[in-house]
């Protein structure tokens, strides 16, 4: 995780200065509640000096809460690997039970917005199965005799 730099109040660079222009900027078209997140991010810069590490803090924190948020809303678990370096997941894995909920294990320090774009799409994949198991059911109960690689072959043709 990035960690929050410290440092006593140091004098305005250029970099700052932009920086918070930028903010100003961007509290113009901002809803209260954002510009007032808005004010607490400038005054991070102020105080440290360095808009690139505060920026990288609050798109690591805000990408951590996401991921939560999105993990909550599909009943998914999140868990961050212990395995060691050569062992590592290549990205993060989800395990599903048969009631819809899943536990996904992601390779440790990955940055959250990673862990968020692999989840988004496992839930992707996951809705998808489900709609063609669902499809197949129906396709049985319709009297359709046939097994999932000729009705597979037929529907795929059909939706060409």
């Amino acid at each position: 995780m990035a960690e929050l730099p410290t440092a006593a109040t140091p004098p305005t660079t250029p970099e700052v200065a932009r920086a918070l222009a930028a903010i100003e900027a961007s509290k113009l078209l901002a809803e209260p509640d954002v510009a007032e997140c808005l004010d607490a991010i400038g005054d991070l810069i102020r105080i440290t000096g360095t808009p690139e590490a505060i920026y990288d803090w609050v798109t690591h924190f805000l990408g951590r809460e996401t991921l939560r948020q999105f993990a909550a809303q599909h009943r998914i678990t999140l868990h961050e690997s212990r395995a060691t370096e050569e062992e590592q997941l290549p990205a993060a894995a989800v395990i599903w039970t048969a009631s819809g909920d899943g536990m996904a294990i992601f390779p440790q320090g990955q940055r959250p917005a990673a862990t968020l774009l692999q989840l988004r799409e496992e839930v992707a994949r996951r809705e998808e199965e489900m709609t063609r198991a669902a499809d197949f059911q129906a396709s049985v109960a319709a009297g359709h005799v046939e097994d999932i690689d000729a009705w597979h072959a037929r529907t795929s043709k059909a939706a060409r």
